[in-house]
């Protein structure tokens, strides 16, 4: 933690709850240098930058109750009129107006002589140092108030730092409204309970001309000293009706914030800085270009800690997977185990039977196929159910010949009966869809010579075939008379004086059917 004021840097190195080092760098040239040198030769861990300085201003003023954008537009307004040359100012939202739009009050604050730190930011870029931001000190002590129990409606809070000064910081209702950095003799060269009332004095008659305490209430001054000072403010401290005075031992309060010792002084810087290092809170006055290191910082302790937490989830699941896997192992034994017992006593039991032509196995093969076989064997029955209504209906034409087959392929023939037995048992097989193929020969009876009729009659069986539901398609092979271009007619109807009866092919295909059962 580096604490900067108008003369001079504070390095402090915290091991945990308690102050390591603290190394004292003056602002000049030589302060400088040996500030990089130190840079130089500390890790580089996360670092916050405290601010105590005279070029600190505030100012009370209220803006519209906008969104983020519009209220980051609105204060950059406000910060180039009020604070013109520094990059470094503040908002602190205090809440918002009782009456007319209810505008945000917002208390403005700025750094108004930007080089005191930019001087220090300097080397801490240049190294690569990890800025978490630049804190202002008044600001900060808004915290130490619940710590010490200040909650009345006007608190001065009163401490002796170091490296600046005596610095007064006045509180209306827990909110900061303006704090002064004062001089301060050296130790003893001066009486210090009078040189402390005389600049109390100074700063209660600026906040009685700014309206800023409250009449209802005293104004509630609280000292941090320590020692020799504690004890000389006790002789002089005197409570009255505008006033009312609460000493507290520094160290005391260092302890409350969390230190294991305090310094044994009457400075508050260590106190101040051990508060900000423990509970970081958000920048106050760093540009983004200043804490571009902090910001990889947290990415890389981001990354690092999600690649831990794969690493421990990975183990995690291995482990699960391991165990699972012993299990699995287990169980597989003890299923071989289970087999090789009821083996055993599978051939004991089959030892006693009697004898056969054929292994068991090879008897239940042949069972379950010709279950399948009869199970999705195709039937002709709806086909010759649908034929015979058909020729119910068409009583010249007599039947002579069936020929029936099922075939996957609605376009096969129906060929000799043991290319047909083939056929089938490739349907049987492909566990598919079938069609039922049949070619009928038929012949008109009676018949009176008339040709042309006899066509109409089989071109009228072949349309009524081809109306039913389930045929897929209907064709004639052979008329009673040959009607081609390229055929010959010769002969006669008639033979012996009897007439021959013509005959006729058509084939018949039903629409394919579901191989599976049922």
């Amino acid at each position: 933690m580096l604490l900067v004021s108008g003369d001079r840097a504070i390095l402090y190195l915290f091991d945990g709850p308690r102050l390591a080092q603290a190394y004292i760098f003056s602002a000049d040239d030589t302060g400088y240098a040996l500030f990089d040198r130190c840079l130089k030769e500390l890790n580089h861990a996360p670092l916050c930058v405290l601010v105590d300085v005279v070029e600190e201003e505030y100012r009370q003023d209220t803006i519209p109750h906008v969104g983020i954008a519009d209220r980051r537009a609105v204060l950059a307004r406000k910060y180039a009129r009020l604070f013109r040359g520094t990059p470094y100012h503040h908002a602190l939202a205090q809440g918002r107006e009782g009456e007319g739009r209810k505008d945000d009050r917002v208390l403005l604050t700025a750094i108004t002589r930007p080089e005191v730190v930019s001087a220090w930011l300097t080397p801490l870029i240049a190294h690569k140092v990890p800025v978490a931001g630049i804190y202002s000190l008044p600001v900060l002590s808004e915290r130490l108030l619940k710590r010490i129990g200040a909650t009345g409606p006007n608190v001065l809070l009163i401490s002796l730092q170091k490296a600046s000064g005596l610095r007064q910081t006045f509180f209306r209702d827990g909110q900061l409204k303006i704090s002064r950095l004062a001089h301060m003799p050296r130790l003893g060269s001066v009486p210090f309970a009078d040189h402390l009332f005389g600049e109390v004095e100074k700063l209660r008659r600026y906040l009685n001309s700014l309206a800023l305490i409250s009449r209802d209430s005293p104004l509630s001054i609280y000292i941090l000293s320590h020692g020799q000072l504690l004890t000389e403010l006790e002789q002089h401290c005197h409570d009255s009706d505008n006033e009312k005075f609460v000493l507290l031992d520094v160290d005391q309060v260092a302890t409350r914030v969390g230190l294991d010792e305090g310094s044994g002084t009457h400075y508050s810087d260590v106190m101040f800085a051990h508060l900000l290092a423990s509970e970081v809170p958000l920048n106050h006055y760093a540009r983004p270009e200043e804490t571009q290191y902090y910001t990889l910082h947290r990415l890389r302790l981001a990354l690092a800690t999600a690649s831990l937490l794969m690493v421990l989830g990975s183990g995690g699941w291995s482990g699960i997977n391991f165990i699972e896997g012993v299990n699995f192992k287990q169980q597989a034994l003890d299923a071989t185990q289970k087999s090789r017992f009821y083996g055993q006593r599978y051939e004991l039991a089959r030892a006693k039977l009697p004898p056969t032509p054929v292994e068991p196995e090879q008897i239940k093969t042949a069972v379950d196929a010709v279950a399948s076989l009869r199970q999705y064997k195709p039937d002709p029955a709806i086909l010759l159910g649908l034929l015979g209504g058909v020729l119910e209906r068409t009583p010249v034409v007599t039947l002579d010949e069936l020929a029936w087959a099922a075939a996957a392929d609605p376009d096969a023939e129906v060929v000799a009966s043991d290319q047909r037995r083939a056929e089938q048992e490739r349907v049987l097989a492909s566990d598919g869809q079938y069609y039922q193929i049949a070619e009928l020969s038929a012949h008109l009876e009676p018949f009176d010579g008339d040709f042309r009729k006899a066509i109409e009659v089989v071109d009228s069986l072949a349309d009524e075939l081809k109306a039913q539901a389930r045929v897929k398609s209907v064709k004639v092979l052979q008329y009673p008379l040959d009607v081609r271009p390229e055929a010959s007619v010769s002969g006669s109807a008639t033979s012996a004086g009897v007439r021959v009866a013509p005959a006729f092919k058509i084939k018949l295909v039903l629409g394919a059917h579901d191989g599976q059962p049922g």
